[in-house]
């Protein structure tokens, strides 16, 4: 254990963030806020797939609790 380097090594960082992008594939909630539609995407460049609007929130689903 690092006690005097509380944060990530840069490997440990890298890791990290593989593991985000990983949750991140095919798993991204949207919501519309043009019409009010909510699905799930890969992409957080996705345009809505009911009006086609651009005014689309994007959230990676892996923040949301499980309970």
């Amino acid at each position: 254990m690092r006690e005097n380097n509380p944060g990530l090594s840069a490997a440990e960082l890298e890791e990290w963030q593989a593991k985000i992008e990983t949750a991140n594939r095919n798993n991204i909630f949207c919501h519309c806020h043009s019409c009010d539609a909510e699905w799930v995407d890969s992409s957080f460049e996705a345009d809505c797939i009911y009006c086609g609007s651009e005014d689309v929130e994007h959230i990676s689903c892996w923040q949301f609790p499980d309970d």
